[in-house]
């Protein structure tokens, strides 16, 4: 059948996946560090990847292409809500410590840095939305690298905060 359905222009993308995760179908895969459509049947031809692409390499065309499966995409999708997850990305919240030797002063003796991580997943692409430690929570948005590049980062920018 012919139909409005997805192209990518493996040219212009640029392999960042913004597409692969827009796609709720999971037509669109990262494949050799390029987004592919891997399945027609999966395309619903409504495009959520288009305006995720920051290359443009996404678009639309009216081709020969198997039908949209929405019974397939349905029973996909379950299954991907039961498939297994890292155990490591399951959202956690902690106390912070009721030691009474002050931070400075174990600084100081031990030459230690008690961690004041709070929550975990502290990226914000595994963490959950409706994880418990965003309720009322003002969101601290810093690079993948900022806790390690700045040595003192949780006491200067999250503890008390």
């Amino acid at each position: 059948m012919i139909r409005r359905i997805i192209e990518i222009d493996e040219q212009k993308c640029n392999g960042c996946g913004l597409c692969a995760s827009a796609c709720h179908e999971g037509a669109i895969a990262m494949v050799d560090g390029k987004a592919k459509l891997i399945r027609d049947d999966y395309c619903d031809g409504l495009g959520d990847c288009l305006p995720t692409c920051p290359t443009g390499a996404i678009q639309f065309v009216e081709r020969e292409a198997l039908a949209y499966d929405e019974e397939a995409v349905k029973k996909k999708m379950a299954e991907k809500a039961h498939a297994f997850r890292c155990p490591g990305s399951r959202p956690q919240m902690f106390q912070p410590s009721t030691h009474n030797v002050t931070d400075e002063t174990e600084q100081t003796v031990t030459g230690t840095v008690k961690s004041q991580l709070r929550q975990w997943p502290v990226q914000i692409q595994l963490a959950p939305i409706q994880a418990p430690y965003f309720d009322g929570a003002n969101l601290l948005i810093a690079a993948d690298c900022s806790a390690y590049a700045y040595g003192d980062f949780h006491n200067k920018f999250i503890k008390i905060r």
